[in-house]
């Protein structure tokens, strides 16, 4: 149990007892409400006690103040029987925790500050937790990401350095002839007429990683969370980044013409649609790639956002629909964090969205991801 209790009354012989009361436990004090708001800006207080009663500011204004400049600390409020109303409104207002009424025993205060601390500290851990679930997204991420860039750049780089390495040995050797004193013009004209059939392929590599450059810079250059974002964009870039991978291990449907916008971060959705299609991907495992097939659809339902994300694999059972969106949760083994859909559907909650699994119409699984669609002021 740690954590700094602020002790707040106008009479200092109460405090003292008080002090005593709380013996063993970290405790400050002081006589009116605002030394107590300057303790609460300057140190980190996780208690707060004060009584109702006191000269210039009560403790229910005091609580009311100490909500805004100190949101995490529990505030204790002790009253005489005649401002209990005032305790009861606090309450209901959100400004205190609990209330203690006078005249009140060293045991009972003891035991409300201890109760108190234990929640604090229960709560600084949970915060801790979800900032690490929050490193771990972005670790994540981050992984799917440049996952998926190796994929995508891997094979057009793989052609440019193939005829990179084709053209370099066949201009020494169309040197090599030249400095002969007797040139077999047709090998010459051979060999610049291959290197000349090596340039587009190296152009068309180039261009490919080009356009997988773009689809990753696009999303990071607007990635502010609080911007129009057209939705089948989104889903346009996704499916570039993904391509080769896609493209090796199943058909495409896709139906996502343009629109509809939403409020929110390209960077964000965009993590989202990658995730959907790899799990789609992934549904298959060892299937030959003609029995595999991966459905899109971006459309507006119910005037909401709307993205399907389907395959034809095995699907998902009931057991499985019912979990798939818990973190570490995973139906790939070892081989899976159990991470991807828990952080999908925190990231779509962001976007006061919803996403959901379930059946798709003819077999496989279907994802939906519902989001409200863009009203400018």
């Amino acid at each position: 149990m740690s954590g700094l209790v602020l002790l707040v009354d106008d009479d200092d012989a109460n405090l003292v007892v008080c002090e005593a009361a709380l013996d063993e436990i970290d405790c400050v004090t002081a006589c009116d409400a605002r030394s107590a708001l300057e303790i609460l800006r300057a140190r980190e207080v996780a208690v707060l006690l004060t009584d109702q009663r006191m000269p210039g500011m009560t403790g229910v204004e005091l609580c009311e103040a100490a909500s805004r400049e100190s949101p995490e600390t529990i505030r204790i409020l002790i009253t005489a029987y005649s401002d209990l109303k005032a305790a009861i409104d606090a309450i209901n207002l959100g400004q205190v925790r609990r209330y203690l009424r006078k005249p009140w025993e060293p045991e009972e205060i003891y035991a409300e500050v201890r109760d108190a601390l234990d929640v604090y500290n229960l709560t600084a851990r949970l915060r801790e937790a979800e900032q690490r679930l929050r490193r771990t997204e972005q670790i994540y991420t981050m992984g799917v990401a440049a996952a998926e860039l190796a994929h995508e750049v891997n094979n057009p780089l793989t052609l440019i350095v193939n005829n990179h390495d084709f053209i370099k040995s066949a201009l020494r050797e169309v040197r090599s002839l030249l400095e002969s004193d007797n040139a077999d013009l047709l090998k010459l004209r051979t060999l610049l007429a291959q290197v000349d059939e090596a340039m587009p392929d190296m152009d068309d590599g180039y261009k490919r990683i080009m356009e997988v450059v773009q689809a990753v810079r696009m999303p990071v250059m607007i990635s502010a969370n609080d911007q129009e974002v057209d939705l089948g964009e989104v889903v346009r870039l996704s499916l570039r980044l993904i391509n080769t991978h896609l493209q090796s291990r199943a058909s495409l449907v896709v139906n996502a013409n343009g629109g509809p916008f939403v409020r929110g971060s390209n960077t964000k959705l965009g993590q989202v649609m990658i995730n959907l299609l790899r799990n789609a991907i992934q549904a298959f495992g060892d299937r030959p790639r003609h029995l595999n097939t991966v459905y899109v659809e971006v459309c507006i339902e119910d005037d909401m956002a709307c993205v399907r994300v389907g395959d034809n694999g095995p699907g998902l059972d009931e057991h499985v629909s019912a979990r798939i969106f818990e973190p570490f949760f995973s139906t790939k083994g070892e081989t899976g964090t159990g991470l991807g859909l828990a952080i999908c559907r925190t990231l779509v909650e962001e976007h006061n969205g919803t996403l959901s699994a379930g059946a798709r119409p003819g077999g496989g699984a279907l994802f939906t991801l519902r989001l409200p669609r863009w009203a400018p002021d």
